[in-house]
Formats: C-alpha cells, sequence, structure tokens
C-alpha cells in the first residue's frame, strides 16, 4: 500500500510539474490531485525538493533500463539511445526545461552522469568506426571528443527546439547528428552507410549549400 501510494506522488507530481512547471505547483495541489491530505503526502516526501529527489531518481533509474540495451558501438545503438533519452526528456520535460530545477544538486548529478553515459558511448562508437575503417583517423587532436559534445549538445537541446520544429519540419536529431558525423567517413563508411540506411536516407539529410545559395528556399 506505502509503495503504492509513493508511486502515485511521484506520478501525479511529475504530471502537474511538466503541466504548470515546478515553481507554480505546490504539495497541496498534488495532494488535491490524489485526493489525500497533504500531511499523508508529507509522510513519503517531506517537501517538494524530497519529491524532486525521488522523480530524478526514478528517471536516472529509467535511463539505465533504456541503456543497457544500447552499449554494443554500432550506428543503429547510437540512434536508439538518443531516441531513448528523447522519450526520457518529454517524459521529465519540466527538468530539463527549467534551468531552477536542474541546478539542484541531486538533479545536476543526474544529468552529469548522463552527459558521461552518452560521452564514453558516442567515442566508443567512433573509436570501433575507426577501426574497421569507417572513419577516419583524428587529425587534429580534440576533434572527436569536441564532436562527442557537440552530438550531446544536440541531444540535450533538441526538446526545447521543439518549439521551433514547424520552422524546419524536414529536420530530425538523426539527420542533423549524421551530418555532423559523415565529413568524417572514409569511402568504405559512407558506401557502408548507404548499404545499412539507404540512398535516400544519405541525400535527405537536410537542406543543401546549393539551395541555400541560390536562395531558392528560404531559411
Amino acid at each position: 500500500m506505502g509503495i503504492k501510494t509513493k508511486e502515485k506522488i511521484i506520478i501525479t507530481g511529475k504530471n502537474l510539474f511538466n503541466q504548470n512547471g515546478f515553481g507554480a505547483t505546490t504539495l497541496y495541489q498534488i495532494a488535491q490531485e490524489l485526493g489525500i491530505s497533504r500531511g499523508n503526502l508529507t509522510y513519503y516526501f517531506k517537501d517538494k525538493e524530497a519529491l524532486l529527489e525521488g522523480i530524478a531518481a526514478e528517471m536516472s533509474t529509467k535511463y539505465t533500463q533504456k541503456m543497457a540495451a544500447t552499449q554494443f558501438p554500432s550506428w543503429e545503438n547510437t540512434n536508439n539511445a538518443t531516441k531513448a533519452f528523447h522519450e526520457l526528456q518529454k517524459e521529465y520535460g519540466f527538468i530539463f526545461k527549467d534551468k531552477q530545477v536542474m541546478s539542484y544538486p541531486f538533479v545536476k548529478a543526474q544529468i552529469e552522469q548522463i552527459y558521461k553515459d552518452d560521452l564514453k558511448r558516442q567515442m566508443a562508437m567512433i573509436s570501433f568506426s575507426v577501426q574497421v575503417g569507417n572513419m577516419r583517423k583524428e587529425i587534429i587532436p580534440g576533434t572527436y571528443h569536441n564532436l562527442c559534445r557537440t552530438l550531446w549538445m544536440n541531444a540535450f537541446f533538441w526538446l526545447l527546439s521543439d518549439i521551433y520544429q514547424d520552422m524546419d519540419k524536414e529536420s530530425g536529431w538523426d539527420k542533423v547528428a549524421w551530418s555532423l558525423i559523415l565529413p568524417h567517413f572514409t569511402e568504405k563508411g559512407l558506401v557502408a552507410f548507404k548499404e545499412h540506411f539507404g540512398e535516400h536516407y544519405y541525400v535527405s539529410l537536410g537542406k543543401t549549400y546549393q539551395q541555400y545559395a541560390e536562395k531558392s528556399i528560404s531559411f
């Protein structure tokens, strides 16, 4: 009974935080939504920060579970890992849209761990691709590390960019990411990429520079 109540509080709190924002939502409102007293709620979470910590812990557990199936450094797993992260961002949107929430030590620690895991995963994919000859060896020191950092920032801020998606409906995270990675591919890698994802996908990553230069479309 206690565990179920605690889970209900986390679910309801998360939903109301997503709808109204963390700062604008009170424990009293959450208790009302659940049909329990505020005192009953504070038996499980003494204040709103404690509830936030519980939600952040749940998010961390779900992230670990989602990433468990994406450990092998393949192109497909790179896509799958980021898609899973985007699903997590949407479920816990109030965390990623609020700088104040992200500044809480326990939330910040979770996000920093996600960043470290993502960087490790991306570098493993690059390392594997270099070993099998699909990507070139690093020419300028730090290039691939900065590439992974850029991919992370692209993934992390993609949720916020949903506000402007109508401006460029053709761009998805995966296509933006591959347009950053593919210039480092060898000829062998490009052939393998086209065989894996298809020629149509390869030529549909985004608007071409030629289109921009000719001003035939608006940006």
